[in-house]
């Protein structure tokens, strides 16, 4: 048994390691791009298909495509809807380090092992506490062991999420300026796309993609929508389609958009400052009080022992 978990872990560590070491977006683009550079600008070398492999790392040549052979096997024995659901998530985190469906359920497997085993180890290590303990410190291990790549990436969908909040206004604006010079709505949306970056940018940019490739307009922004789980980003979305079939103006339901937005993130804002000093309370009495308390108070309090201390001596 601990050999297995041994292994298990082995496992784990290593598939952690290949998620981390995948390059992200931006640096397979800005290595394309030195490539291609390269290519214009120095001498082209005939090299074999041998030293190009070898050129590669271990990583790439091997584990790579032995990771995702097993992914796929896994992703065939797994039920369509936990693929579309994995997919869901993973395409409203952005699909971080490289992680497609397969790869990702099968490091939920790896995990749910990972788990099982640490469970095992954790109830055998306490054979005389109570049982209620040991059935507590089982489950708690299992569950938290198991939902780790759950956890991961639910966080790269927080910090996404809010980092479009956050851009929406600004970019907004951009499109207001554009679509008020006379831009239409796809030619607007290139424009914000090549002077800015960011996770909406790349959601502009496969929408405009998905349009130009002959998708219908209000079903790439509906499935943009659902990618993010934006609220913000879904009521653009049906603001501009409102507009699109009434007739309205897109310049002017983008500007009240943004608007509404501004006025929401300054409300939000106001709230957060009213629940601040609830939230600082606890600091203040737990850490920061009782330091100046022994600040200010401990030298009188000295003072005072060694006076009655010395009073009750000379008596």
């Amino acid at each position: 048994m601990l050999a297995l978990i041994i292994g298990m872990i082995v496992v784990a560590a290593i598939l952690v390691y290949l998620g981390l070491s995948q390059p992200t977006t931006g640096a397979r683009l800005q290595r394309r791009r030195e490539q291609l550079l390269q290519q214009q600008t120095a001498v082209p070398q005939l090299r074999s298909a041998v030293s190009e492999e070898l050129s590669a790392s271990f990583a790439e040549r091997i584990l790579k495509p032995v990771l995702e052979a097993i992914g796929a096997r896994v992703a065939l024995a797994a039920p369509e809807g936990m693929i579309q659901a994995a997919g869901a998530k993973l395409a409203t985190a952005g699909y971080p380090m490289g992680l497609t469906e397969p790869v990702f359920l099968l490091m939920r497997g790896l995990a749910a092992f990972v788990a099982a085993g640490a469970a095992w180890a954790a109830f055998s290590s306490l054979p005389d506490a109570a049982p209620l303990t040991r059935l507590a410190v089982t489950l708690s291990v299992l569950v938290a062991i198991s939902m780790i790549p759950d956890y991961i990436v639910g966080n790269f969908v927080k910090t996404r999420q809010a980092q479009i909040r956050r851009s929406l206004p600004d970019l907004l604006d951009l499109l207001v300026v554009c679509t008020e010079a006379g831009m239409g709505l796809d030619g607007a949306l290139a424009e914000v796309i090549s002077r800015k970056e960011g996770p909406l940018v790349d959601e502009f940019n496969r929408t405009l993609v998905e349009v130009r490739l002959g998708k219908r307009r209000s079903e790439a922004w509906q499935d943009m929508a659902d990618r993010v789980s934006v609220p913000e980003l879904s009521t653009l979305v049906g603001a501009l389609y409102q507009a699109q079939t009434l007739g309205v103006s897109i310049a002017r339901a983008l500007r009240a958009h943004s608007d509404a937005l501004r006025t929401q993130r300054s409300i939000r804002i106001k709230e957060l400052g009213a629940v601040l000093a609830t939230k600082m309370l606890f600091p203040l009495v737990l850490c920061i009080f009782p330091a100046l308390f022994v600040v200010i108070l401990g030298p009188g309090a000295i003072q005072i022992m060694h006076t009655l201390g010395g009073g009750v001596g000379g008596g």
